[in-house]
């Protein structure tokens, strides 16, 4: 009785104080932890090393995540749909590997020896996609012998050795060339970025990604195609991991049989510092890349201050217990 006879003006405004609700310190952390971590830590290095604040320290730090970044934004889709990969290092030997085969075997041009490694990375995310579908095998075991199974076959395409390939600067540019003053790996992160961020928020496919990693039955009762979701984010990571050896190769000019050994800890720590929740469902692939420059910001700093390297490995893994930590807390107390 009360609220039909209310005064209509008295309704908006109840709305209106529901909406004005103060912010609180963990909407705060939630929203822009990351970012206010990152000023912070940006002000700290620059007081402390005026190095740190230059233009070409600047360049450096997003040439070193270039790689790094890339990869996330692909786990950071796979995360965000209940999964995970951790084949992705081997993945990185794959696409490089591919790509100076095909260059110094096949006398492929500079962009079809690149698309075939990452050719060779989407095709490997494919395979894990089926597994983990049709099989129904846990994400995590299923990527874990592929990372094993893929870096045994990078051995063997190699005979265990080195390739050397010609130096078509063509190719080279892929991991040496700028574009101006920039370099052109990072023009390639902030286009993989740009582009999996809208597709992630503009279509279909990302809020299918979303519900998929928030709850895999309703997503599936609600006719969405579960499986090929879960293949394509897959697929994505693996394209990801494969173009980041593609540029790491075409940067130190050789490939080697063992690269991308441990990236799958540097990428997943980077997706996590973003504030991806490992459960699925929250965050974005905007905030894995921030991550991961988080991570490299804090390295870059480190070594210019010239910090032992162990404490190093100590201060990062106590950076990333911190975030994750405060990211967690905040999400409970928002509930």
């Amino acid at each position: 009785m009360t609220s039909d006879h209310a005064p209509a003006a008295s309704r908006p405004a109840a709305q209106g104080r529901l909406r004005e609700r103060p912010w609180t310190i963990e909407d705060v952390l939630a929203r822009f932890g990351l970012a206010l971590a990152l000023l912070l830590l940006i002000a700290l290095f620059g007081a402390r090393s005026r190095a740190f604040l230059t233009a070409d320290n600047a360049l450096s730090v997003l040439r070193q995540v270039s790689t790094v970044g890339i990869m996330a934004v692909g786990q950071a889709l796979v995360i965000l749909g209940g999964g995970i990969d951790v084949s992705v290092g081997s993945v990185v030997g794959l696409g490089g590997m591919a790509a100076a085969l095909a260059l110094r075997d096949y006398g492929s041009g500079a962009l079809l020896a690149a698309l075939l490694g990452v050719l060779a990375g989407l095709l490997v995310g494919v395979v894990n996609g089926l597994v983990i579908s049709s099989l129904r095998v846990d994400p995590f075991i299923t990527t874990l012998a592929t990372l094993s199974g893929i870096r045994g076959i990078v051995y063997i395409v190699s005979n265990q050795y080195d390739v050397r390939f010609p130096e078509l600067d063509a190719f080279l540019f892929f991991g040496r060339g700028h574009v101006g003053p920039i370099p052109f790996q990072v023009i390639l992160l902030l286009l993989v970025v740009v582009v999996a961020w809208l597709v992630e928020t503009r279509t279909a496919f990302g809020r299918s990604v979303h519900a998929l990693g928030g709850n895999e039955t309703a997503t599936r009762l609600s006719g969405i195609a579960v499986e090929r979701v879960r293949i394509a984010t897959y697929a994505v990571s693996g394209a990801c991991a494969a173009l980041a050896g593609v540029l790491i190769t075409a940067q130190i000019a050789i490939a080697v049989p063992y690269q991308g050994n441990g990236a799958e800890l540097d990428v997943i720590a980077a997706v996590v510092v973003g504030g991806v929740a490992l459960s699925g469902g929250i965050g974005s692939v905007l905030l894995a890349a921030l991550g991961a420059l988080f991570i490299g910001v804090l390295a870059n700093g480190m070594a210019l201050l010239d910090v032992p390297s162990v404490w190093q490995m100590v201060i990062k893994g106590l950076a990333i217990l911190l975030a994750v930590g405060l990211y967690n807390v905040a999400r409970t107390r928002r509930v």
